[in-house]
């Protein structure tokens, strides 16, 4: 149960990093592209041609990844190559210097479409390798067609490095931030899920993630088997050795369930003594034996409290179900196949 609510969690925070991803590769695809068509036109015939060219080239690429992205989905694929024709770019418009050498100034937007493309480490790594170098352009004599004056230079990538580091700061603490709320959530949730006394998962648990896991992700589950274990006569358990004793009680059938049944399986207390058992990919006959299994053991199973021993046994209802809109049915099967084996004597299954 708390593998399920880790994973669910986590499906629901990868879903919110892969908007806001998608978001900014959008806008660095149509916006920016946009920008580099209108600066493009704009100075036609009064810029370089390999400047002219190159807005053109580039903003035509940034376009083809997005036709790309919106036909493949492939996210991480299309933000990776976003990021490369966007560190291309910068390598490109600095090498030739810009329009009246001003190539510099547009520099400092693109660490932070780094760390929104590629993520915190990929983008650290992604922005050392981009100022390194911008660094061996600048102050290799030659290297670059563009003139910039050396106070300029030393500015420009000192300036740099800081825009490099606050985006690393701020992408940093918002995850640790992020995986921090995470946590206090799941805890919240797990709590809310779980019943304390025997910490096996609740109903609430069923109607909030369970029933959802059955209608998306069906390959896991189906068939499924379900078996509904009812305690007999612990009414009078309680009433004539206490409720801490059936307490005790309680939490060793639950101890009894981890134990016998599998990692996948799921056990749920929905009531004073009533539990409902899951057995995904399971079969009605499979189903039996764990049953009887776990019947063989509560039956045996001797309870001390106050030197005195007292047994105590438990009826079984199985039903199966192929589908997800067959769920409530086979539960209230299986809850009528438990009111039989109570009905014909307890301590037995149907």
């Amino acid at each position: 149960m708390h593998s399920t609510l880790i994973k669910n969690g986590l499906k629901q925070a990868k879903s919110i990093d892969a908007r806001r991803r998608r978001y900014i590769l959008l806008f660095v695809s149509y916006i920016t592209s946009a920008v580099m068509f209108i600066y493009a036109i704009k100075n036609f015939g009064v810029a370089n041609i390999s400047l002219i060219s190159g807005l053109f080239i580039t903003a035509s690429a940034f376009l083809s990844n997005i036709v790309y992205f919106h036909y493949s989905k492939n996210l991480n694929l299309a933000c990776i190559i976003q990021a490369i024709l966007a560190s291309l770019f910068v390598l490109g418009l600095v090498y030739l210097g810009g329009f009246n050498n001003t190539a510099l100034y547009w520099v400092f937007p693109f660490p932070a479409i780094l760390f929104g493309l590629l993520g915190v480490r990929n983008a650290l790594i992604g922005s050392a390798i981009l100022v390194s170098a911008l660094a061996i352009m600048l102050f290799v004599p030659d290297l670059i067609l563009a003139n910039y004056k050396e106070s300029e230079q030393s500015r420009f990538i000192t300036s740099l490095i800081i825009v490099v580091l606050v985006s690393w700061i701020n992408d940093f603490f918002r995850e640790k931030s992020h995986q921090e709320m995470f946590l206090l959530q799941h805890n919240k949730e797990l709590q809310a899920n779980t019943d304390p006394l025997t910490e096996l998962v609740n109903r609430r648990f069923i109607d909030a993630s369970l029933r959802n896991d059955f209608k998306l992700h069906p390959e896991q589950f189906f068939p499924l088997s379900i078996i509904t274990c009812d305690l007999d006569h612990f009414k009078q358990l309680n009433d004539q050795f206490g409720h801490q004793a059936g307490d005790i009680v309680l939490k060793q059938v639950a101890e009894l369930f981890r134990t016998q049944l599998r990692q996948q399986d799921i056990a749920c207390r929905t009531g004073g003594e009533e539990f409902l058992l899951f057995l995904p990919k399971t079969i009605k006959a499979d189903a039996f034996k764990v049953a009887e299994k776990i019947r063989e053991k509560i039956s045996k199973q001797s309870i001390i409290n106050n030197e005195t021993d007292y047994k105590i046994t438990a009826s079984f209802g199985i039903a199966d179900c192929y589908n997800h809109l067959q769920v409530d049915t086979a539960i209230a099967l299986a809850d009528q196949q438990l009111y039989q084996s109570k009905r014909n004597g307890r301590n037995q299954i149907s």
